[in-house]
């Protein structure tokens, strides 16, 4: 079990430019523009096509970050390493004075709702090129990423509306990088959270389309042999082992894609055990995890929790702001944290020295009939997250890496561990941080070792 610390994180800052990338070539005529024929042609609509100054896009991340030190110096590595990467690119394509670029497509393709539905979602293509004497020139990726992104609750967070950070730490690669379902094209609906099956489902079906646009739009070939990876962290992470499980259970797709592996940081990879461990704790530093969950668990499974109502589940406490918090949640307008503020002024009542600011105790937000585990209700509950649970039900046939830390208050480490307790080290790698970091800190030290080291 290998194990990160700060000094990791703080030695790789200073250690940066000594490392040796491998980066792209230029497209060439010559190039082999598929290793793999046997991938469809699929249907996308575009929304926007962006070529970006790399360099800008730092500027633009960072600035709505603030002034401290700690992000000064996060701004100046990023700057370093795109620096470092647009001479390694000069070095390899024979010029100078090239700007390097990204290129960011948003698109419209065709997928299924929580009901096996027709509908049509959002995503991102997106890979490297550069301006030379202005004239954009993209680059041949190495291999193509299946990126998951976080939690969010604001639209202007998904990848078609915002710039994630995700996005810039891919390497050369064909990043796709879904919006999900209730965000970018259909923000008018429910997000299905920790609904790993239609996420997966709906994250897998933006790969052809995206891979389609790549070969239609990009004046470069991908390079030969070039493989699939899957990445997420946090409900990023559980998205990206419910892509590998679909993958591992549809051999022609892992074929057809040349499926290699999947990296999951800090994810709810089992829905039921992540509940279960906020109940032992009594509290939860992400609340409105119950409002998402018993939301998209009621839209997701009418079959089974359609007798109850989503009022039954909560304190008179919280009954009093639930149509607000809902409001924020369906207008999108909102982050997690302007949302958690809410609850925390608003539905904390119960304050001691065990329970830190950002804390709320499930007591102050939940029924009573929720801790009786013998109740209907929470059987019921119980079922629709099992649906979910990413530990059984399959046997991975490629590898996992897994990122975790004991100190995480969101997403308790056991999720992790439980994974590789199902499947065996073999096939599972597990990669510990710090356990003195929490959720947020442990997710940027995973997009830095993914930057630093490769996917």
């Amino acid at each position: 079990m290998k194990r990160f610390t700060m000094f990791y994180v703080l030695i790789s800052f200073a250690m940066m430019m000594l490392l040796s990338c491998k980066e792209p070539n230029g497209g060439d005529e010559n190039d082999n523009p598929d290793n793999n024929e046997t991938i469809e042609t699929a249907f996308y609509e575009i929304q926007d096509d962006s070529k970006l100054v790399a360099l800008d896009c730092v500027e633009d991340l960072f600035s709505s970050m603030g002034q401290d030190e700690q992000i000064a110096s996060f701004k100046e590595f990023m700057v370093n390493y795109i620096n470092n990467v647009t001479q390694k690119v000069e070095r390899e394509l024979g010029v100078e004075g090239i700007e390097l670029g990204l290129r960011k497509v948003s698109y419209i393709y065709n997928s299924v709702d929580v009901h096996n539905e027709p509908t049509q979602l959002s995503s991102v293509a997106f890979w490297r090129g550069y301006y030379l004497n202005d004239e954009w020139h993209d680059l041949s990726p190495d291999n193509i990423c299946l990126m998951e992104h976080y939690t969010i609750t604001s639209d202007n967070e998904c990848p078609t509306q915002g710039f994630p950070m995700e996005l810039m730490i891919t390497g050369n690669t064909l990043t796709i990088m879904p919006d999900y379902l209730g965000y970018g094209l259909t923000r008018h609906l429910s997000h299905p959270y920790l609904n790993h099956e239609i996420c997966a489902v709906n994250s897998v079906d933006a790969l052809p389309s995206g891979y389609t646009l790549f070969n239609d739009l990009s004046s470069a070939d991908m390079k030969e042999d070039w493989e699939l990876s899957v990445l997420g962290a946090s409900q990023g992470g559980a998205n990206a082992l419910a892509v590998h499980k679909y993958i591992d259970t549809h051999n022609d797709f892992a074929n057809t894609w040349n499926f290699s592996h999947s990296y999951c940081a800090v994810g709810p990879h089992n829905p039921s055990l992540t509940i279960e461990k906020y109940f032992e704790s009594g509290k939860s530093a992400l609340p409105v995890v119950f409002p998402m969950t018993i939301k998209s668990m009621f839209d997701s499974y009418p079959e089974i929790l359609g007798k109850y109502t989503e009022e039954m589940m909560y304190s008179e406490n919280y009954l009093r702001i639930k149509d607000t918090i809902d409001a924020m949640l369906e207008s999108k307008n909102y982050s997690n944290y302007e949302i958690a503020l809410v609850l925390l002024e608003n539905v904390k009542v119960t304050v001691d020295e065990n329970i830190a600011p950002d804390e709320i105790y499930l007591t102050d937000i939940l029924s009573e009939v929720m801790f009786d585990e013998d109740s209907e209700i929470v059987k019921d509950l119980y079922r629709c997250l099992e649906k979910n649970n990413l530990t059984t039900g399959w046997t991975p046939s490629h590898p996992i890496k897994l990122f975790y830390g004991k100190g995480d208050r969101v997403v308790p480490y056991e999720n992790s561990i439980s994974v590789q307790e199902a499947f065996g080290s073999e096939k599972v790698t597990l990669i510990e941080a710090d356990e003195t970091l929490d959720h947020q800190t442990i997710t940027v030290m995973w997009m830095l070792g993914v930057l630093l080291n490769g996917i």
